[in-house]
């Protein structure tokens, strides 16, 4: 019983210590906790109100220590917190069965698509394999379940023409700081929300942001994004750290939401005939890369991805260069 309550602790402190401090809080737990003996009082699984089961505490605690975001975790812990509640058994002992009837009535109830359907399996089967390893259950009832198949649409990147139409659409010093950092670096709208004035470095035109697993990489700025950024910077009154805020008092820092009304303002300005979005520019990103001839492995350095096949959904290769090359070689 000591290790649950030293997972439950770690999980209880990740909310206010960073991995490290998690890290070594794990460390001097282990040791001074052997010294004694622990006994719980009820070891049935049973969620109540807001109550989170020891297994489900213990897994998220080994993910923070991991290295995933927060936002990651609590994605993790709704899906693993409905599934409880959605079950008609102890996490424990639920069977294959069990668990492919939670996934159907959940898609039939909620309404969602293939890929978010796909998500929570994922999360299931990961949670599952954590428990086998752990050797809280024997099997993992999520090898009997197949990934859950998705006719993916593919996104066509921004032409040239819509990349122009917005940018002359940008009417705001704040609208073409976002537009063009977005176009000059491929972030993800959730490592532009989190930069600070402090971040940029305008001697190198480079940023470092945090990805997904606190990962640090590099981004780098074109002289576009350079003169937006520092016009919009230079024209604030404000001492707020935080790149992006609020045009009025108190200046908030901007959320993901805000960006992409403010995006979809910008394409609407620029009467661009279909549904924009910010992650369209990490595709735009991507394949202009892989279309000047960068190497798979370079553009996936600089999106942020652990590994190439991600990348490779990005990278798009323009049908125009396709059919070029195909006459080349095809003649």
């Amino acid at each position: 019983m000591g290790d649950e309550l030293k997972n439950e602790t770690l999980y209880r402190m990740s909310t206010i210590l960073s991995q490290e401090q998690l890290s070594y809080l794990d460390n001097v737990l282990l040791i001074s906790m052997s010294k004694y003996e622990v006994n719980k009082k009820c070891t049935d699984i049973i969620v109540k109100d807001n109550a989170i089961p020891y297994e489900i505490e213990s897994f998220l605690v080994c993910k923070s220590i991991k290295g995933l975001s927060k936002a990651t975790l609590k994605q993790y812990q709704r899906t693993l917190i409905s599934f409880c509640k959605g079950l008609n058994c102890n996490i424990k002992q639920a069977t294959s069965k069990d668990i492919r009837l939670y996934i159907y009535n959940y898609e039939k109830t909620h309404n969602i698509g293939k890929s978010a359907l796909d998500d929570i399996r994922r999360i299931l089967n990961s949670f599952y394999s954590w428990m086998v390893r752990e050797d809280i259950i024997a099997k993992n009832p999520m090898v009997k379940i197949d990934a859950i198949k998705n006719n993916k649409h593919i996104r066509e990147p921004f032409t040239q023409m819509e990349v122009e139409q917005m940018r002359n659409a940008c009417t705001t010093l704040r609208e073409k700081c976002i537009f063009e950092l977005l176009y000059s670096t491929g972030m993800r709208v959730s490592e532009l929300t989190q930069l600070n004035r402090s971040d940029i470095n305008f001697d190198t035109n480079r940023i470092k942001v945090v990805g997904k697993g606190n990962k640090e990489r590099y981004v780098f700025l074109n002289a576009k994004a350079v003169y937006a950024t520092k016009k919009y910077i230079f024209s604030r009154t404000d001492n707020e750290e935080a790149l992006l805020v609020s045009s009025k008092k108190p200046y908030n820092r901007l959320g993901k939401g805000s960006i992409e009304k403010e995006i979809n303002d910008i394409a609407t300005k620029g009467y661009i005939q279909r549904n924009v979005f910010p992650h369209l520019f990490r595709h735009t990103f991507a394949t202009t890369l892989y279309a000047n001839g960068v190497d798979i492995a370079s553009i996936q350095s600089a999106m942020g991805h652990s590994n190439s096949s991600t990348t490779m959904i990005y990278t798009k290769t323009d049908v125009n260069n396709l059919q070029l090359l195909h006459r080349r070689c095809l003649m």
